[in-house]
């Protein structure tokens, strides 16, 4: 199943979510995912400067993407795309269209324009704003609820006019505190390896109005180990927000990365790579990504 937490206010507006992807056991040959085994892809797909869709889906996740894929076809050709009423109808013709099963889809769609952030809910049942919403499995959201603990504004060297120093609490808007305490909880959530939701490496997928730029990015993170008994290792969660956009993650010892590529056909790559900087070529040779981050 899936988590995706979202909120959207004058202060700010992020998505934060998992990558597990639970196929069906009827899936033909029961191929095994690229990740330990594992299906993971991009919950969480941005598709411009100002316009976020999340998904979550128990029985059709291939529907959901190409959905998305065509609300970002039509963004391309009309700036001037309604996306939600564009998610809603692509949706509604393919539940006219299935069988007996029909595909359980919902939507959030994360907009920032003249009107301030914007947050979405979209279901078959139509088309609803909010300022919170989450999607995905219920009993999952109460556990990260129960795991969400208060976030400790962070410290910040500020100079003094003599030239010194002086250690103050940085002050984080509300947002930025909420923000901050739901991506820790899904974290330590994911972690947990339950089976509903999951994520490569603990690496939940957060997606915020960056600053300075004001747009929509995925957030960077880097974790490195440098001990005489461990050598060389950790992983870096890289960014694309130019050119094909989506993430990399790349694991020092392993030698390897996953790439989750907006609008790609394959919901997770993996590829072998002797460093991170090699990785970050090969992603923008192969696939036009221009992976920024931790390195």
């Amino acid at each position: 199943m899936t988590l995706i937490v979202g909120m959207a206010n004058a202060e700010i507006g992020f998505l934060v979510g998992d990558t597990l992807l639970t196929p069906l056991l009827e899936v033909k040959g029961n191929p095994a995912g690229v990740v330990n085994g594992e299906f993971h892809g991009l919950k969480i797909q941005i598709l411009n400067d100002q316009v976020a869709i999340a998904f979550s889906s128990s029985n059709a996740v291939d529907i959901a993407l190409n959905i998305i894929a065509e609300v970002w076809r039509k963004l391309q050709s009309n700036s001037q795309t309604d996306i939600c009423v564009e998610l809603l109808e692509h949706y509604q013709k393919n539940l006219e269209s299935s069988g007996n099963e029909k595909p359980d889809c919902e939507f959030l769609v994360l907009q920032l324009d003249e009107k301030g952030n914007q947050l979405v809910h979209v279901t078959a049942e139509g088309i609803r704003p909010c300022e919170r919403c989450y999607i995905g499995d219920q009993a999952q959201y109460k556990q990260l609820n129960a795991l969400r603990k208060p976030y400790l504004p962070t410290e910040a060297y500020v100079q003094q006019p003599d030239g010194s120093f002086k250690v103050e609490k940085a002050n984080d808007s509300k947002g930025q505190i909420e923000f901050m305490e739901i991506s820790l909880a899904l974290e330590e959530l994911v972690q947990q390896r339950n089976k509903a939701v999951g994520a490569i490496g603990g690496n939940v997928i957060r997606v915020r109005d960056a600053w300075p730029s004001g747009n929509l990015e995925y957030m960077q993170i880097g974790m490195a180990s440098l001990s005489p008994e461990e050598g060389q290792s950790g992983y870096s969660l890289l960014s694309s927000s130019t050119g094909t956009r989506g993430v990399g993650i790349y694991y020092k010892s392993g030698k390897l990365g996953f790439l989750m590529i907006v609008g790609d056909a394959e919901t997770c790559r993996k590829e072998t790579a002797e460093t991170i900087q090699s990785f970050i070529e090969l992603a923008a040779k192969e696939y036009g990504m221009n992976l920024v981050g931790p390195t």
